[in-house]
């Protein structure tokens, strides 16, 4: 492509005249060298940052991997010992590390790394990674993904604000006129050698991720989250392309054009994204850490209703086992009642935990609504929400990782519980058994959701971007039907 665009100008009659324009002004835009070089200087930092992350990504991955296998060595080597105890000592479980976070991090570094488990309480995830200080925020905020969601837009408005107001455009316009070309055929040909151009960003970008994701022993899964991560910016750009061309044919005068676009792409990539955040806060608010921890902790004494004591519905339960049984003492039931209470404290205490997660996940859903109404303003919003969810950086592959810990959690305490129930001690002691034992068919697994489920769940954002590049796109054309009459 690079000799065709050095070399002699193709005439417009050789050529479809569509395809002309395209190769012209592709080739006006080669000339222009100093976009050429501040795209290569994006690429550097994005490749540099990508480096970076690749590094601390790997160092995190092996730290979890021993993390995991410490703690199993720890769990594993408790012995023989009471079950309910094993139950008080908890493990950690580490977070996945996501290859596709070198291409765009989201809020991975903002969220916890690991979760500490443990009977009786739903733990939040801790240690989150940024807060390892100075190495991780050398390049903190800077990624491929933001340059393209903020940089790569700026150079299509800076490479084509001109290309159809200001005089030398307009004299130029008017010889292509003269050739008999039509004014679709000569915003369209720009149109097209803008988003060529774009696209051939998108594509650099992606191809400097795409060692450093690989390394990261990405599978099917990532490469096919990259694809569609990779399809989405060029679509997002593509917007920028087409008002690029719609507002430079739209305004006679290329100061105006410039001023219009820079004021849209400040709007669009720095503004509405906060403005979405700060709204959707602001608007839909969670409680504080104390004030969850306090609601969890009435509920769990109290009920539901706050007039239905733990106290009491263990009570109830004794008495439904004592007639089970035809006994009149606990101590003469063939299970131990210790582990009935134990079973009972938890499911009581976990029920109570899930529902005021699931309030405080429901908040979080409701915000990222808000945050897509603001849509509206900037296609952006719609973008990185597709591209963290694709990336499985986003809070909903975070909850994911929760809610399989939680699971798993359960079931562990649950089996400890069920072992102290099933196991009736003599008088005046305790049961205790080999905890590897009992728990080696507990297994964490963590969960894996497939890009077609993600696809699912993203097609409200993919309908937003799909609208704006069809308003942009008429734009551009409407441009053209009122150029004539400016040329």
């Amino acid at each position: 492509m690079i000799p065709a665009m050095a070399g002699s100008p193709v005439p417009l009659a050789a050529v479809s005249p569509l395809w002309g324009v395209a190769a012209t002004q592709l080739r006006l835009m080669w000339r222009e060298r100093r976009l050429l070089w501040l795209a290569l200087a994006v690429l550097l930092l994005a490749g540099t940052s990508v480096a970076t992350s690749t590094a601390r990504l790997s160092a995190q991955s092996q730290e979890r991997r021993v993390v995991a296998a410490r703690e199993a060595t720890l769990w594993n080597g408790q012995g023989t010992i009471d079950p309910h105890n094993a139950a008080h000592v908890g493990r950690a479980i580490p977070a996945p590390v996501r290859p596709l976070a070198a291409f765009d991090p989201g809020v991975s570094d903002f969220v916890g790394a690991s979760v500490f488990i443990e009977g009786h309480a739903q733990n939040p995830a801790r240690h989150r990674p940024i807060d390892a200080g100075a190495a991780l925020s050398r390049f903190g905020g800077f990624s491929a993904a933001w340059a393209l969601q903020v940089i790569a837009p700026l150079l299509v408005i800076l490479a084509g604000f001109s290309t159809l107001s200001g005089e030398v455009a307009r004299e130029r316009l008017r010889q292509e006129l003269g050739t008999g070309a039509s004014t679709l055929a000569l915003v369209g040909g720009r149109l097209i050698a803008l988003a060529m151009a774009a696209g051939w960003l998108v594509l650099a970008m992606v191809g400097v991720s795409l060692p450093a994701i690989l390394v990261q022993d990405a599978g099917l899964a990532e490469m096919a989250g990259l694809a569609a991560v990779g399809a989405a910016y060029a679509l997002y750009l593509f917007v920028f392309c087409s008002l690029t061309v719609a507002v430079s044919g739209l305004f006679a005068s290329a100061r105006m054009s410039l001023v219009v676009l820079l004021g849209f792409w400040v709007l669009a990539t720095l503004l509405a994204p906060r403005i979405g955040a700060a709204m959707a806060e602001t608007l839909e608010p969670t409680a504080s850490a104390p004030a969850f921890r306090a609601a969890v902790t009435e509920e769990a004494q109290n009920g539901v209703s706050g007039h239905d004591p733990a106290d009491q519905r263990l009570d109830g339960l004794k008495a439904e086992l004592l007639a089970r049984y035809n006994v009149d003492d606990v101590a003469d039931l063939p299970i131990d009642f210790r582990g009935v209470a134990l079973e009972f404290a938890e499911r009581n205490s976990t029920e109570t935990y899930n529902r005021h997660f699931e309030r405080v996940y429901a908040t979080y859903h409701r915000q990222e609504n808000l945050q897509r109404a603001c849509a509206i303003l900037s296609p952006a919003i719609a973008l990185q929400a597709w591209s963290r969810a694709f990336a499985r950086t986003d809070f909903a592959a975070h909850l994911g990782y929760l809610r399989g810990v939680e699971d798993y959690r359960y079931r562990l305490i649950q089996t400890l519980n069920h072992e102290v129930k099933q196991h009736k001690p003599p008088p005046g002691e305790r049961y205790q058994a080999d905890i590897a034992t009992i728990t080696r068919a507990v297994v964490y697994t963590p969960r894996r959701e497939r890009p077609g489920d993600v696809a699912a769940a993203q097609a409200p954002n993919l309908a937003i971007l799909l609208a704006w590049a069809a308003l942009a796109f008429s734009l551009a054309m409407v441009s053209a039907l009122r150029l004539r009459r400016h040329a």
